[in-house]
């Protein structure tokens, strides 16, 4: 079956306690890629102080997690923020050991090839030997690929000897077209990579090809300039992807996007100073609530007047929309959880923010293909006539 959505995340207790909260009807409409997060120096510190085997240790950890938080056994997975020849300790690849940790706690998993990584000999070896015991991959196409297929030949040499070399069927394979932080990139230059890309793979007949995409900023000063205010951003990956579907409604080309989080933001970033905010996804935009430092004032409890002027918007539609929805009627009504009023941290408010981001995309998605194959129909039932 087509995912209608598939999503980038990281394998962070954020945004797996967003997907755990899911209802399963959309965990069952997405296929989400879960990137292996990195080992950070302080975790070495401290959670891994004294650890012989701390890589692999930490990938075992991950790899429970995600398994917990998933209702549904398939999902992506990859290692785009290590080093591709990145090992353990006893010198087994770390993709290698990712994806034996969850299959062995019965998840079934579909690794990424990293186009850009592909030319490291260990990276490339280890794909190839997962392709004798699994039959699909994910090809994530990202900027070296788009500068690549400006010419057309060394893209497509790439592309053949990646097929090649590791003896897949295409036809099961599916592509992400990786566009990354889109903050700054006009929507008309996205969607004329796009199809360029989608005719240079059109022979391949792949599964499917996905986009991914954010337009959320790494630096919330980038979204909303004043403090304690709000404003609207763009979703300019989903506007691509409709106006692609829009004239193509057969094509199989699926959404995806990094969620609420920007992807340049790397694992072991230390903010102190992070604004309090709501990220909350509205039709083709966010709406973006900005509070202060969360050192300053009311510090965590910043966020009950925030949730307050989320609700009080047009775009908040009711408690019962999401799991995250609920916890931000919750928070403007200073009601308690696990014993506390619930005001939250960074990481609760990421998973609250992904979990309506997840539940909202995935109805908006389904929406808009209802309305493409029924504008269809009725274009055929005139031409009929």
């Amino acid at each position: 079956m087509t995912p209608k959505y598939v999503p980038i995340l990281k394998a962070k207790k954020g945004e797996l306690d967003a997907y755990k909260n899911l209802p399963r009807s959309v965990q069952l409409n997405a296929l989400p890629v879960f990137e292996l997060p990195t080992l950070t120096s302080k975790m070495l510190e401290t959670t891994y102080a004294g650890v012989g085997n701390p890589r692999e240790a930490f990938i075992n950890r991950c790899s429970s997690s995600l398994s917990d938080s998933i209702k549904v056994p398939v999902v992506g997975i990859d290692i785009h923020s290590w080093a591709p020849d990145s090992t353990i300790e006893n010198g087994e690849h770390i993709l290698s050991t990712f994806s034996s940790c969850l299959k062995t706690l019965g998840c079934e998993v579909i690794p990424v090839i990293g186009y850009d990584r592909w030319e490291d000999g260990a990276y490339s070896t280890v794909l190839k030997l997962l392709a004798q015991s699994n039959d699909r991959f994910i090809l994530r196409l990202d900027s070296f690929a788009f500068e690549d297929m400006v010419e057309e030949e060394l893209f497509l040499e790439t592309i053949e000897d990646i097929v090649t070399a590791m003896g897949v069927d295409t036809g099961k394979c599916s592509v992400i077209l990786d566009f990354g932080d889109v903050s700054k990139d006009s929507i008309i230059d996205i969607q004329s990579q796009v199809d360029t890309a989608l005719s240079l793979l059109e022979e391949y007949h792949f599964n499917f090809v996905s986009i991914a995409g954010c337009s959320i900023t790494s630096d919330i000063n980038g979204m909303v300039p004043k403090k304690n205010s709000t404003g609207l951003v763009v979703r300019k990956e989903f506007k691509v992807w409709k106006s692609v579907k829009t004239f193509n409604p057969n094509l199989k080309f699926v959404f995806g996007d990094y969620g609420i989080a920007n992807p340049n933001v790397s694992d072991g970033t230390i903010a102190p100073d992070a604004n309090g905010k709501i990220r909350h996804t509205t039709s083709e935009s966010y709406f973006v609530v900005r509070g202060y430092s969360r050192r300053q004032g009311e510090k965590g409890g910043q966020m009950h007047g925030l949730c307050q002027t989320l609700i009080s918007s047009e775009y908040f539609r009711d408690p019962s929309f999401s799991w995250g929805d609920g916890m931000i009627n919750k928070c403007a009504n200073h009601e308690k959880v696990n014993g506390r009023v619930f005001v939250g941290n960074p990481t609760s408010w990421v998973a609250i923010d992904t979990s309506h981001h997840m539940t909202f995309v995935t109805q908006e998605v389904l929406e808009f293909e209802k309305s493409t194959a029924s504008a269809g129909h009725f274009f055929a039932a005139k031409i009929d006539i």
